[in-house]
């Protein structure tokens, strides 16, 4: 390891703190005071735990179908639950599992509700509010976004094990921020005692969640990146934390290979008899087309009906989390839920009849591959650290020093073909989002170099992303660059003052926002609100997933011209964008 990255190193040592062994031995003691609930779900099914369900499907060589759920209110949300549950009995493809996904809000301290950004979807406030779900019908509800890492770690992680959720999480959302939230260190505490909850209920077989995709994973150029991730947070969770570690992604990867070849991978390495290491693969969303929708069809089912093969084959224990074919515009429907599903259960009728036709030596050379290289990525990691007089048996210190870890830094300073060198990383398999958005990005740049190169020249803009994702800052980023612009990046989860105050730091007006979360209009009015109360005037164009559900609607709907309308740019176009800044003084 170089000087320079062990310098890095060193300097995201926190600063002292308390002992993480004690905070877990904490949230030990008050699980060991707590009951699990018994939901629904358990009264009215043979199994005892949802991993026991989880085993059986696995011996069977059968996939998991997953669906995540986030509707408009708390009374849709129910509805849409039963429905799910009633739908699926009626016609023999109902799902083994929901994820309800609330609103960003839910992850917030009541007191703070209303500094917060409210998405496309209801917050989840009270015990009450658990309760609710896991008993609207006879199947698991998980409750993962917004919980156990969230600042109300400790509060929602309690809530969501006494009304019966088997599995909770996202671990991997540590590295989020939550507008109008800042005690990060006091938040990294409660994420520590909240794993000492779950470790408590460890013969329970409780698990903990993750989605790669949602923090450091979503960052990186190799898939062996993803799979020394996942061995270190299950080092942390497991081995620091005792406590069960459940693994969930893919939402980013569209290559059917990689996407299979990594979950064996991650079996390999952390699955065990007494519980397999894969909660699911997310469909991916990046090769959706936004126009010609059942297109999408053509997509999401060859994917599934790789992974269901891969599962006939090998039985690792996969659960599939099915995803809308409208997912990149706009907020599924519940209707569009149940037509993916069944798209998906009927693939898995007839996909034995393949098996015999497929050879699936070069995905276990793939599996090996990863497996390897991401184990000797892992040791880098944990040498690192080490080396760097990092405390990696205190779980706090470790989720300290991750908090402040630069993904990208990550990365570059242990992948294999880096490690001990200033090189650039060569990836073993490249993450298609990443490839994507590299293509994406040259191919944009040579086709309007031509006419407007140097237009932005002498232009200073402000980028960042309003929440976790990082492609579209990096493709915007790249693009107006070349095109003549000094570009200052603010990364993610920028919050509407933080856009702001680096806008007036640097004396620009330009200031760039890329939304997913339904959160554009929201994140929009607030930076024109404060720009207001400034009495400055800014450019501020936003791009990316442009809905959200207005007042007096159920769905979202398409805000761009309402976003214009309050004189904000809202353009997906990035050629529309550098003509409108290009002709301003």
């Amino acid at each position: 390891m170089n000087e320079q990255v062990l310098s890095y190193l060193k300097s995201l040592k926190p600063k002292p703190h308390e002992d993480g062994r004690k905070l877990l031995q904490e949230g030990i003691k008050i699980g060991n005071s707590l009951e699990i609930g018994e939901s629904r779900y358990f009264r009215e099914s043979k199994y005892k735990t949802y991993l026991q369900y989880r085993k059986e499907l696995k011996k069977q060589h059968k996939v998991a179908w997953v669906i995540v759920l986030g509707l408009p209110s708390l009374e849709e949300e129910l509805e849409g639950i039963m429905k799910l549950y009633e739908h699926g009995q009626k016609e023999g493809i109902g799902c083994d599992q929901i994820l309800p996904i609330p609103s960003w809000l839910t992850g917030l301290p009541k007191d703070l509700h209303e500094k917060g950004l409210p998405g496309n979807s209801y917050v989840l406030s009270d015990y009450d509010d658990y309760v609710l779900h896991t008993e609207a019908a006879p199947i698991p509800i998980c409750f993962g976004d917004y919980h156990l890492s969230s600042p109300r770690a400790l509060e929602s992680t309690i809530f969501a094990l006494k009304s019966g959720s088997p599995i909770i999480g996202e671990l991997s959302q540590f590295k989020w921020d939550y507008t109008g939230f800042n005690n990060e260190y006091e938040r990294m505490c409660d994420i520590v005692r909240a794993l000492g909850v779950m470790a408590s209920k460890y013969d329970n077989e409780v698990l903990v969640n993750t989605y790669l995709d949602d923090g450091f994973a979503g960052y990186f150029t190799d898939i062996v990146s993803y799979i020394s991730y996942a061995v270190l947070e299950h080092y942390i969770c497991t081995k620091l934390c005792g406590a069960r570690y459940y693994v969930s992604y893919a939402g980013l990867l569209s290559d059917v290979d990689t996407r299979c070849a990594s979950a064996m991978a991650i079996e390999k390495l952390l699955g065990t008899e007494d519980q397999p290491a894969l909660h699911y693969l997310n469909n991916s969303t990046n090769l959706q087309w936004d126009h010609d929708i059942h297109g999408n069809y053509g997509i999401s089912v060859p994917e599934m009906l790789f992974a269901i093969l891969v599962e006939q084959k090998y039985g690792i224990g996969m659960g599939i989390n099915v995803v809308a074919i409208t997912e990149k515009i706009s907020v599924p429907t519940l209707q569009e839920l149940k037509d993916i599903l069944a798209a998906g259960r009927r693939t898995e009728e007839q996909a034995c009849q393949w098996l015999p036709y497929i050879n699936f030596s070069k995905l276990e050379q793939m599996r090996d591959v990863m497996a390897e290289q991401g184990m000797r990525m892992f040791q880098s990691a944990m040498d690192g650290l080490k080396a760097a007089d990092i405390d990696t048996e205190d779980p706090l210190e470790m989720m300290l020093v991750l908090k402040a870890f630069n993904p990208i830094k990550f990365e570059q300073a242990f992948h294999p073909s880096t490690y001990g060198n200033d090189g650039e990383i060569v990836p073993f398999y490249p993450t298609a989002m990443s490839k994507q958005t590299q293509e994406l990005k040259n191919e944009t740049i040579t086709s309007i170099k031509e006419e407007f190169a140097n237009s932005l020249a002498g232009k200073k803009i402000v980028l960042g992303s309003g929440d976790c994702h990082t492609y579209g800052l990096f493709f915007v980023d790249g693009v107006l660059s070349a095109m003549g612009a000094q570009i200052i990046n603010g990364g993610v989860d920028l919050s509407p003052v933080d856009a702001l105050d680096l806008a007036d730091e640097e004396n620009t007006k330009y200031i760039g926002i890329s939304c997913h979360n339904g959160q554009a209009m929201e994140f929009g009015r607030q930076m024109i609100e404060i720009a207001n109360k400034r009495n400055r005037e800014y450019t501020i164009f936003i791009g990316g997933k442009l809905n959200a559900i207005l007042p007096g609607q159920n769905e979202p709907t398409d805000i761009s011209s309402d976003l214009e309308r309050i004189g904000i740019m809202a353009d997906n176009d990035i050629k529309n964008i550098i003509m409108r800044i290009a002709s301003m003084s």
